[in-house]
């Protein structure tokens, strides 16, 4: 019998809206942003949580010109935060694939990512025989 009381309606109903509670105030004073997921979103909106959602990221227009004839492009890349690493597409004059490399690079400052995306693609350029990059 006591079961059948802890399970009625008013109960269940009491005990929702104290996790609301427990869970909405802190979050409500949190400067940390909420992802972008779905069930995140479903979930915290479920919670009464403010969200502090993210501002969209910037979307840049990159145009990609083709070599001159008979030469090879790689656009390449190093980066750092915290871990680095390098990466690198190789294209010929057509504009068709022809490779692609990365690598990480451990714990390394910026510059040093950004030297190795251009040595591993001068690298790489010798090894196939491609003359000009």
């Amino acid at each position: 019998e006591s079961n059948k009381i802890c399970w009625q309606d008013y109960y269940v109903k009491t005990a929702i809206n104290q996790v609301i509670v427990i869970v909405s105030l802190p979050s409500n004073i949190s400067n940390l942003h909420a992802n972008s997921t779905t069930y995140e979103f479903v979930l915290l909106k479920a919670l009464h949580v403010q969200m502090h959602l993210s501002n969209a990221p910037v979307i840049k227009e990159v145009l990609w010109q083709p070599p001159i004839m008979n030469w090879m492009k790689c656009n390449s890349d190093g980066a750092s935060a915290g871990k680095s690493s390098c990466r690198g597409i190789f294209r010929n004059f057509k504009a068709i694939f022809k490779g692609v490399f990365a690598i990480n690079l451990g714990l390394q400052p910026s510059s040093f990512a950004e030297f190795m995306g251009v040595m591993l693609s001068i690298g790489i350029t010798h090894h196939n025989g491609w003359k000009q990059l």
